[in-house]
């Protein structure tokens, strides 16, 4: 059993509109955002310096993934294009028309980046080429999230047509699920693999046990407005549930159990959807805002 008390560890301001996706950075220290208006900007909370503007494109920023490896971010857009930024130069080097109507989630699996966008398509792209290799595309509907299992040849997908479908990373269909009443919008395998947790626009948190053919074990309604995402935390231990309705909240992974709730009243956080959140390690984690906002957060956890 854990006892949790919340730290804000730091306030970023700077963007123009509301803030849409995160992801870790190249540099020690910092990590990216993606805006409404555009903007891509890396950010480090040990300085808690003024943002770096990396680029901007034409429209909102909805998905962010960084090649570690090739220094390279793909920016997913409202447009449904993937902007490719050279990060060793700092200039977009591609441009691809990916999807129509939004590219909303972006994961690197081995050598290829998949996409998934407002046209219900998941697409995969040779990340040295950049050629598109396969695509599929089991509705119209758009394709909002992407989870691999962590050891196994798997992904699953949620869609807005209410359905979590299971796949191959080859794109063979395994399995669909009738998972939520309403749009799917947060993923996330567990750490182990053993379960996939799902959440969305009807508010409730999922949990499908993988052993069992993704029968649902847990039905919770664990937020009052949209769930935007789920993340565990680097070691597993804590996973965070993020929402419309403006909270954070904080669970245990082996239990589910809700821990904790950050608001604005109780922890000076967000006043608007908050629309992401990425660990920076095992118990600090950077959450996104409609309100224009990022925060930072640390988990002081007791062990009873």
């Amino acid at each position: 059993m854990y006892t949790i008390q919340i730290e804000k560890l730091a306030h970023f301001s700077g963007h123009k509109g509301a803030i849409f996706s995160l992801e870790t950075s190249v540099n020690k220290n910092c990590f990216y955002s993606g805006g409404d208006e555009g903007y891509v900007v890396e950010w480090n909370y040990e300085t808690k310096a003024d943002g770096k503007l990396i680029v901007q494109v034409q429209r909102p920023v909805y998905s962010l993934k960084l090649d570690t490896e090739r220094q390279l971010l793909f920016c997913g857009s409202a447009s449904g294009n993937l902007h490719v930024v050279d990060l060793k130069t700092m200039k977009e080097i591609r441009n691809i028309e990916a999807h129509s109507n939004g590219l909303y989630d972006i994961k690197i699996y081995n050598e290829n980046i998949f996409t998934s966008g407002g046209d219900g398509r998941v697409c995969v792209w040779d990340i040295e080429t950049l050629k598109l290799q396969n695509a599929q595309q089991w509705t119209d509907k758009s394709a909002r999230v992407l989870s691999f299992h962590p050891t196994l040849d798997e992904i699953a997908i949620g869609y807005s047509d209410h359905k979590i479908r299971i796949a191959t990373t080859q794109l063979e269909l395994l399995k669909t699920i009738d998972a939520h009443n309403n749009s799917v919008f947060a993923l996330a395998y567990a750490p182990k693999g053993d379960f996939l947790l799902s959440g969305g626009r009807d508010v409730m948190l999922r949990s499908w046990n993988r052993i069992l053919g993704f029968e649902m074990e847990l039905d919770i309604p664990a937020h009052t407005l949209h769930i935007n995402s789920i993340v565990f935390s680097p070691d597993g231990t804590f996973f965070l549930t993020v929402s419309m309705d403006k909270t954070i909240k904080v669970w245990e992974t082996e239990t589910i159990q809700l821990l904790k709730v950050i608001d604005k009243v109780r922890n000076d956080a967000h006043i608007n959807s908050i629309n992401k959140a990425i660990w920076v390690n095992n118990n600090t984690f950077v959450t996104c805002s409609d309100d224009r906002q990022i925060m930072m957060f640390k988990l002081n956890v007791q062990t009873e």
